[in-house]
């Protein structure tokens, strides 16, 4: 049982991997330039301004917090493959609910 959840949870994954890099990819060939350059710039604004944020977040924790924190972070890294197909089959799960909520 456990298996054949991890079977399609990575199957799930694959797809959802496939899709976003196709609407990407579409998304890149018709935007104009000036857009994708905006694009580009507000998304290294984002990442910069979230560096930010997590450095002064991790200045004002507690000690035992930042610790559980890095236990977390080093168990998520080890653990990335389950947690990505965990993800994306939830997503999966949430989109199925909501297109069969749109029918009724």
């Amino acid at each position: 049982m456990r298996q054949q959840t991890a079977e399609k949870a990575a199957q799930a994954t694959g797809q959802v991997r496939d899709k976003a890099a196709l609407v990407a990819q579409k998304l890149r060939e018709h935007a104009p330039d000036p857009v994708l350059e905006k694009t580009a710039q507000a998304a290294a604004q984002v990442r910069e301004s979230a560096a930010k944020a997590g450095q002064y977040a991790a200045d004002k924790a507690p000690e035992p917090l930042r610790e559980t924190a890095g236990q977390a972070a080093t168990a998520a890294r080890t653990h990335r493959t389950p947690l990505l197909a965990a993800g994306a089959l939830i997503a999966a799960v949430l989109l199925v609910r909501r297109s069969r909520g749109h029918r009724r």
